[in-house]
Parts: C-alpha cells; sequence; structure tokens
C-alpha cells in the first residue's frame, strides 16, 4: 500500500515510479494499492486514465480492510 496522503504534487517522473512499481509487484503475483490521494493528484489519476489501472482507496484502512 502506497500512503499518499502527504503528496500534494505529482509530475510524470511520479507517475512513471509508480508504474514500474505496480509492474514489479504484478511480476511477482503482487498488488501495488494507493491510498489517501488528494483532490489534484487524483486529477492527475483520472486524466492519465491510472484510475482505471491502480487500486485506489480513501485511506489506509480502507485498502486493507479489503485486502485482509
Amino acid at each position: 500500500i502506497v500512503d499518499l496522503k502527504e503528496v500534494s504534487y505529482m509530475d510524470s517522473s511520479g507517475v512513471a515510479t509508480l508504474i514500474e512499481g505496480l509492474q514489479m509487484c504484478q511480476k511477482y503475483n503482487g498488488k501495488l494499492l494507493i491510498a489517501g490521494l488528494r483532490d489534484n493528484v487524483r486529477e492527475v489519476f483520472e486524466l492519465t486514465r491510472l484510475d482505471k489501472i491502480f487500486q485506489i482507496y480513501q485511506d489506509v484502512d480502507e485498502a486493507l480492510a479489503q485486502h485482509a
């Protein structure tokens, strides 16, 4: 679970890092979950359609509850 609640800005290098992490997790049959997106960072995910690729949760507790 990557908690982004403290992230107020994300550019293409941040997006690329998350995509690389997702690919690595999938390679080893793992999951990469995103939690705590602020509105402006969520907008980046929506504009790039990454909200369709990543599993996104309101917070870490919700992500844990869904994948316990």
